[in-house]
């Protein structure tokens, strides 16, 4: 019997738990349309419902019953880590008004679409943007914040509410030329993952 993943299970707990929040899965922002079908995402659902599957075979449920199938897993296709070519830079124009990590993530895979390609993640240029110095993790621990040198570019934190809690949140703005910066270091952001998946498959 295939044995349940504890980390995925962990994982799809946050995901579900978040989103049941109208919260997004992995960023502080409201849960949004666009957000719920977007790649990062709708693996992540996947993978909640592997781990659903699989529990339920481990207590009977799945086996026992006529009325409850889980449609079996389609093999992911291997894709082609992300890149963007120095001369590609120029299809990028920053948008006019400051916007968020998500839609500006996904303004920069709308403009290099590769199915063959894996898209870039909020979480991959968050923490390419941590690692260079330009947002932190403060001591609650939550949120990354600009740091001074992230100041310094224009990135801002406005705090937001969440409509359906009331719960309070913090958002990172992106003005135009804190967008220019990480459009000009894309390349960068692609090596930066690059040597990421290198140590991780090094230290298998």
């Amino acid at each position: 019997m295939q044995m349940l993943d504890i980390n995925k299970l962990r994982n799809a707990y946050n995901v579900i738990h978040r989103m049941s929040q109208n919260r997004h899965p992995f960023a502080e922002e409201e849960l949004s349309l666009e957000v719920v079908q977007s790649a990062q995402v709708q693996e992540a659902l996947a993978d909640a419902a592997e781990v659903i599957a699989v529990y339920g075979k481990i207590m009977n449920l799945v086996s026992q019953s006529t009325s409850f199938k889980v449609a079996p897993k389609t093999p992911k296709a291997v894709k082609s880590s992300f890149v963007v070519e120095q001369d590609d830079l120029s299809r990028l124009q920053p948008m006019t008004e400051a916007t968020n990590i998500t839609k500006l993530v996904k303004y920069i895979n709308d403009t290099f679409a590769d199915k063959e390609m894996h898209n870039l993640t909020t979480v991959e240029l968050g923490r390419w943007l941590e690692n260079t110095g330009y947002l932190k993790l403060p001591e609650d621990g939550r949120n990354k914040i600009p740091t001074e040198k992230g100041s310094a570019l224009g990135i801002v934190t406005e705090k937001r509410v969440r409509q359906a809690t009331g719960e309070i949140y913090y958002i990172n703005l992106y003005p135009q030329a804190a967008q220019q910066f990480i459009f000009a270091n894309l390349p960068a952001v692609a090596e930066f993952l690059a040597k990421e998946k290198e140590e991780k498959l090094a230290d298998a």
